[in-house]
């Protein structure tokens, strides 16, 4: 479901209608599931009803999220600036440009980097948070990722596999909650072979209505094949780094061209395409920055799912130093200029470097999406990609944003363009 947004009832008709006030102009809504308000009420609504009564402290809170900086004074910026947001104004933004953003330094800069790509993103898309909700249900995994805390190496990981039947029940009671997409996730734990995947999907659409998102890594063609015709919709299957050298030095025994290549042919099986790289690696460029953004342009993602390096122990990177936030919210904001109607997610990365403002500093400067860790509480600490990672348990995000009944679904679709 998306973050619905607050407006002040002005007048309730007889028609089935409503005028609302959003603050900055006054609009005529209807009703939908609402039927108990009256003039001075706070409400949720979308672009063509009302959704739901709420306080006006909970409208205050949605506000302050939804913040936005000032505007910038385009006359004292200096012109290469200005040059390149006009190009992203007619889309027309070269890797030089890019390179050029990434490198910025100065503070009214970067404001204004931040503040124009929130711009473009209420322009495209409003202020529309989706809100996903992810299962890891399994921490073993095969592979060896010098970022990763999870690698079968590292023999300190308390390792779990969730039965196939706590996968669905979990998945059940989410969407009894409201949620409308999951992301189901592993490392790469062929345990879960295609059968036990596919059945796992099978029994979570026979039971509930839902978008499943598939992050397990490498599969064959034909197991991503099967998994799509049990009813999995979109993966998430990040390139981590459009650098070759890099990609190699990081996945050892891996080649990006083949992990290009499988996004590629998902898309073309029609999945709805999550991916992204890491932000901070050692050795990265502006250039291999500017790189991963065209990359996934290049793919059409769907929802750029980007998220900064954080050494962990046990690592081959456990040394490394961490990539400063300002480089995080620099790929949110160029990645909204290159890609205005994209679904940018906050990831758990973001803000686990910046737990007390990290979600709301990504959304003012483009991000538009959430993701809420739904593994239930004995397992989740074990999931240990790296160390002290944040969790939320996004009540308030689900009293805002999850809402039931058909309404609902055919909001979802027709503000993601996806099928459910």
């Amino acid at each position: 479901m998306c973050l619905t947004l607050p407006a002040k009832v002005v007048s309730v008709g007889k028609n089935g209608k409503a005028i609302i006030s959003s603050g900055t102009k006054d609009l005529e809504i209807s009703l939908g599931p609402v039927n108990d308000i009256e003039a001075g009420d706070w409400v949720l609504y979308t672009n063509e009803f009302l959704v739901k009564k709420i306080d006006e402290q909970d409208a205050r809170e949605i506000f302050d999220l939804l913040a936005s900086y000032p505007k910038p004074d385009y006359d004292n910026l200096e012109d290469k600036f200005k040059k390149v947001l006009e190009s992203a104004s007619r889309q027309t933004l070269t890797k030089s440009d890019l390179e050029y953003l990434f490198q910025l330094e100065d503070s009214a800069l970067l404001q204004a980097l931040y503040s124009e790509a929130n711009i473009t993103r209420k322009s495209n898309i409003k202020d529309h948070i989706c809100i996903h909700g992810i299962i890891e249900f399994s921490n073993y995994c095969r592979n060896n990722c010098a970022y990763c805390g999870l690698r079968a190496d590292n023999h300190e990981v308390k390792r779990y596999r969730m039965s196939p039947e706590e996968i669905v029940a979990t998945a059940v009671q989410a969407v009894d909650r409201g949620y409308k997409i999951l992301v189901l996730q592993s490392g790469e734990d062929l345990w879960f072979d295609e059968e036990k995947i596919c059945q796992i999907i099978k029994d979570i659409k026979s039971k509930c209505r839902v978008f499943i998102y598939l992050s397990i890594g490498d599969r064959s063609f034909a197991e991503y094949e099967k998994f799509r015709q049990a009813g999995a919709g979109g993966v998430l299957y990040r390139f981590e780094s459009s650098n070759e050298k890099l990609y190699a030095e990081m996945r050892p025994g891996h080649i990006l061209s083949e992990r290009i290549n499988i996004l590629k042919k998902l898309k073309e099986m029609g999945y709805v395409l999550a991916t992204g790289s890491i932000i901070g690696l050692p050795g990265q460029t502006a250039s291999d920055l500017a790189n991963d953004v065209l990359l996934m342009k290049e793919l059409d993602t769907f929802m750029p799912s980007f998220g900064p390096l954080i050494p962990s122990k046990n690592t081959p990177l456990a040394g490394e130093s961490k990539v400063d936030f300002s480089m995080v919210l620099k790929m949110i904001a160029i990645s909204r200029l290159v890609m205005p109607k994209s679904r940018i997610s906050v990831t758990t990365a973001m803000e686990t470097m910046r737990s007390t403002d990290g979600r709301q500093s990504a959304f003012m400067a483009g991000a538009n999406s959430v993701m809420f860790n739904l593994t239930p509480a004995k397992y989740r600490d074990d999931y240990y990609i790296y160390e002290n990672k944040f969790f939320d348990a996004g009540e308030k995000y689900e009293k805002w944003a999850l809402f039931k009944g058909e309404l609902s679904y055919q909001m979802m679709e027709k503000e993601l363009n996806i099928e459910i």
